[in-house]
């Protein structure tokens, strides 16, 4: 133990020791001095953190420690702790919270963690009572003094600090029975002589994290000239740091207190955000660019009735307003923040560029009228003789495409296809080149009307520029490909045949590229080529198949491929095969096994894999002892497990009954990965569906001696599976679906049993109660108000089996007691109504069960 205030400075100086034992052990010791007396430890770190002669290293290290008592990012941490403090006796919560206020500004370090403290143990104290705790107020008003009286800078700003965590860390709605304590300091920094830039800053950054908390103040027009005042004045004389806090702040005001916007729009905010938006310091750009983007997102919102009905406020049309001078501005941006002629990376990062393209997509979705500002501006820079003029003129079309009405988008862009395509063989800028190819595709896929009738020329143009200098080009010249391969596949009544033949030789030059992205693109395009490929192109199809599995052979000689791109295409094309190619199958399974052989886990690998096992059928059975051989020494291997343990379910799936004679070693194989300690939910998930599959296609008859190993491994997923876990309904799915197989085995025993007056029947009968008792937990563990409606409709469909295997009265006597199935059958029947994709992998035995459940008395 740390028997002095000096042992204790020591442990936590040693905190940063770069020898990993000696850290090691301070942490822990530190960790076994807070179990054994929180109180103490708690107090000893405000000691050590208050104490301004103490070390840097050592007061960081204390408030570090102090915080990791009072908070967690894990909620039922936060909240345990929490707890924890207010048990802590008064006399040590009050002088704690003072060393802390002591400690403000004389800390070296920033953010400043006494005022991150002081915000966990205001949270923290609101446990104390039913209501709102005083000391929160009395806190804030401790905080207000320090920053509104004469104070050193350091002092202020750390008081500042704490108010802005305390507005992130406390509910607002509390917080706002003291909004008037949280704006006076901020406003008194603002105002009051003229204060130093990190005071300023300081208040900045405290009101924007304050402001769902001063709603009151936003309540009145008085309260709100003040603020609006305060924000305007500050954005005319501060630094760009500061600058762009004010700017976040509007924002912030735009989303939350849109309702009282137009006051200020014309006079305050229209200047402010337009002169952003223009400014040479890409954040302040990007924050004007991202309050329009707010303004543009609620007034769709307010025009598509996404609010509820009591949130509802009428629209301004500010973004429709603003059009004029919005759209000019934000084609001056993408003029302007472009790199080089041949850097095609501008969309990669968020600049100010990707930004505008984002605030231009989100007019357009807001206003009917937007293509009207934007066409004339890009038929004016599309003509242009400078690049990035021609470059922003084809990203402003580009991004607005799907937001258009088709009829629309034709009218207004059928004029500029000229232009465009003259684009995609620009000479001067390769980004130029790329944006045209990219806005082609898009039109192909939004606005296929466009796609010319002469198809001649388009696709020998576009097999010429895959021939691009520039890999990058080429790859999105694939791209284009396919979304008119795509386009034309779903519009046209005439055949591709003709080109395809050319198409493809093309791309599979491409795929055999050293640059990833052309290679992906290909690959990509080369996929959906084949697929929409007519049955008179099928002996071009079927060789180049072949040749696909050629360059596979090749894939797998280079020992620094990692990528296995035409598994990919192999895997999506294998199904254009006539049953009758057999022995293209066997080849391919061939050459997967010595690939799989050789240690390679790609996905990409063990994806064509399983669909090669699906397409064999019957004929897997030539693989099968390469497999099994490979399968058992796979599942050893951690990045290759899951993959493993789904194709074992693959290979259950295609040979049917004729599985049986490999249930035993393949079950064992399953059984012993479940069995194992700590197995993750996803390798769990995996292993129940290929169980799954196992019994469908053997029989459960046949599954009868695993059965009760298969009830203890339910029973176990169901004691660690949570509610609301995309990972973890991947586990639930098949859990349903299993208990739902089981309980109908043990119900068809127990009638069987009955007719046959056997002896044993109390067997079954147990299982089967075993089994309701089970799946009820189940159920009352993963179901909801807030599941997901595939959760709700397997646990609905699985009461509706039970309901018509047992009938009403015995079923409501199994499940009566353990969950709400009315209430269940109920949520299920509104989602079958309201959306038919969601519902369409079910049966219909829920709707039955709630008809029955209605027509008894309860």
């Amino acid at each position: 133990m740390l028997n002095s205030l000096k042992g204790v400075i020591q442990c936590l100086e040693r905190t940063i020791s770069p020898d990993k034992k000696i850290l090691s052990e301070s942490q822990l010791l530190l960790e076994k001095c807070a179990q054994e007396n929180v109180g103490l430890f708690i107090s000893n770190m405000s000691v050590v953190l208050a104490n301004k002669r103490n070390s840097t290293v050592s007061r960081q290290a204390a408030g570090l420690q102090l915080k990791n008592c009072l908070t967690s990012k894990d909620a039922s941490l936060k909240e345990e702790y929490q707890r924890r403090w207010s048990n802590l006796p008064e006399v040590t919560r009050k002088t704690v919270r003072n060393r802390l206020i002591s400690s403000l500004g004389t800390e070296n370090i920033s953010p400043s963690c006494a005022a991150q403290c002081l915000a966990y143990i205001g949270a923290a104290e609101l446990l104390l009572s039913e209501t709102r705790n005083p000391s929160v107020g009395d806190m804030l008003v401790e905080l207000s003094g320090i920053a509104s009286k004469p104070a050193n800078a350091h002092r202020k700003e750390a008081a500042l600090e704490s108010i802005a965590y305390i507005c992130q860390e406390i509910n607002p709605n509390i917080l706002a029975n003291f909004h008037e304590l949280i704006l006076h300091p901020i406003f008194y920094c603002m105002e009051n002589n003229k204060p130093t830039g990190r005071i300023r800053v300081a208040a900045a950054r405290a009101l924007l994290s304050s402001l769902e908390c001063i709603h009151p103040s936003f309540e009145t027009e008085e309260d709100r000239d003040v603020i609006m005042q305060v924000i305007c004045d500050a954005t005319q004389s501060s630094t760009a740091e500061e600058y762009v806090i004010w700017l976040e702040i509007l924002v912030k005001i735009g989303s939350l207190y849109y309702m009282h916007l137009l006051r200020y729009m014309d006079s305050v905010i229209f200047p402010i955000t337009l002169n952003a938006i223009v400014s040479t310091d890409s954040n302040i750009s990007l924050q004007g660019m991202e309050f329009w983007c707010s303004i543009a997102e609620m007034e769709f919102n307010l025009a598509s009735n996404s609010y509820n009905t009591t949130d509802v406020v009428p629209s301004s049309f500010f973004a429709e307003k603003a059009l004029p001078n919005l759209v000019p501005l934000l084609m001056r941006v993408l003029t302007f923040w472009q790199n080089g002629p041949n850097d095609i990376g501008d969309f990669e990062d968020w600049t100010p560029f990707k930004g505008a393209c984002v605030c231009l997509s989100l007019l357009a979705q807001c206003c009917s009228n937007a293509i009207d500002k934007i066409t004339p501006e890009v038929s004016n820079c599309i003509k242009h003789s400078g690049w990035r003029q021609r470059n922003a003129a084809i990203w402003a079309i580009s991004v607005i495409l799907q937001e258009l009405d088709p009829e629309r988008a034709f009218s207004e862009i059928f004029p500029l296809m000229p232009f465009f395509w003259e684009c995609t063989r620009d000479q001067k800028s390769a980004k130029v080149r790329y944006a045209a190819h990219m806005v082609m595709s898009r039109i192909f896929k939004f606005c296929p009307s466009l796609i010319p009738s002469t198809l001649n020329p388009l696709f020998r143009g576009l097999l010429e520029h895959l021939d691009d200098t520039d890999y990058r080009v080429a790859a999105v010249v694939c791209k284009c490909l396919y979304s008119l391969e795509k386009a034309y596949s779903l519009i046209a009544t005439t055949s591709l045949s003709r080109y395809n033949k050319r198409i493809i030789e093309k791309l599979l030059k491409c795929a055999a590229s050293s640059d990833e992205d052309l290679k992906v693109a290909a690959h990509r395009a080369l996929g959906q080529v084949l697929l929409n490929s007519p049955d008179d192109c099928y002996q071009f199809v079927k060789s180049t198949i072949q040749t696909l599995i050629g360059m596979l052979r090749d894939e797998a000689k280079d020992s620094e491929n990692e990528s296995y791109f035409t598994c990919s295409t192999l895997s999506r094309v294998l199904r254009k095969l006539k049953a009758n190619e057999i022995q293209i199958l066997h080849e391919l399974m061939r050459c997967l096994i010595s690939i799989l052989k050789s240690g390679v886990m790609n996905d990409n690998v063990f994806l064509v894999t399983s669909t090669t096992i699906s397409f064999l059928s019957l004929e897997l059975k030539v693989h099968l002892p390469a497999l099994t051989t490979y399968f058992k020494s796979a599942v050893e291997l951690p990045d290759a497990c899951t993959s493993v343990v789904g194709m074992i379910g693959d290979v259950f799936r295609a040979l049917g009954t004729e599985s049986l004679p490999y249930l035993d070693s393949f079950w064992k194989t399953v059984f012993d990965l479940l069995t194992q300690k700590d197995v993750d939910i996803k390798l769990r998930s995996e292993c129940l569906a290929t169980i799954m599959d196992m019994t469908t296609s053997v029989g459960m008859h046949n599954f009868q001696p695993y059965i009760g190993h298969m009830l203890n491994q339910l029973q176990c997923a169901t004691s660690i599976t949570v509610n609301k876990d995309p990972e973890h309904e991947e586990l639930q799915i098949p859990m349903l679906q299993l208990y739902s197989y089981l309980f109908i085995y043990f119900c068809d025993q127990v009638s069987e049993s009955r007719q046959n007056q056997n002896q044993e029947f109390i067997s079954p009968l147990n299982l089967m109660e075993k089994c309701l008792a089970d799946l009820s937990e189940l159920i009352v563990t993963i179901v909801d108000e807030d599941s997901s409606d595939v959760i709700i409709l397997a646990s609905a469909e699985l009461v509706g089996i039970i309901f018509e295997k047992l009938g009403v009265s015995r079923a409501k006597k199994y499940l009566e007691c353990k969950l709400n199935f009315k209430w269940l059958l109920n949520a299920a029947a509104a989602i079958d109504r309201e959306d038919t994709d969601e519902s369409s992998g079910f049966g219909r035995k829920f709707v039955k069960a709630l008809e029955a459940l209605n027509t008894v008395e309860f």
